[in-house]
């Protein structure tokens, strides 16, 4: 025998204009110490449905908190979001003003369309000698809404 349940769920998709914020932990070598960075960026999210599936996309930039030199990491990149689960990507190229470093990010997490707690292990493109930050990272970000809208998708 079965019955039906009543949800509580809204299982309509929206649209959505975020702002990213983030705090990022960097660490695995190569330097002897762990950095902290600032993430900053805006992104464009669709997200609904029964089971809470979505994606976003987005640019940004990551700022060093306690690197060297002054460091910036302008990125690119995209997630999508399953229930709880995040896979994703992103583009950086970081640089002192000096010199730059071209890095791909996949992304694999926990998180839904506003946060999400991600390990980012990076892919050194090129110039391997330029070390401002470690090749790991965890990254804790949350997403907040600057429009919303909803969508008859």
């Amino acid at each position: 025998m079965s019955f039906s349940q009543e949800s509580q769920t809204d299982h309509i998709y929206y649209d959505s204009v975020n702002l990213q914020v983030g705090y990022q932990f960097s660490f695995e070598g190569p330097n002897k110490r762990n950095y902290h960075l600032l993430e900053i960026g805006v992104n464009k999210l669709h997200y609904g449905g029964r089971h809470g599936g979505g994606f976003q996309y987005g640019i940004g930039s990551e700022i060093g908190l306690n690197t060297e030199d002054f460091l910036l990491g302008p990125k690119i990149g995209g997630v999508i979001y399953y229930q709880f689960v995040v896979l994703g990507s992103e583009l950086v190229t970081y640089t002192n003003f000096d010199s730059w470093t071209l890095r791909y990010v996949p992304i694999i997490g926990l998180g839904g369309n506003g946060y999400s707690l991600t390990i980012k292990p990076q892919v050194i493109l090129t110039n391997k000698n330029f070390n401002p930050i470690n090749k790991v990272s965890v990254q804790l970000s949350a997403s907040i809404s600057l429009w919303k809208e909803k969508t008859h998708r």
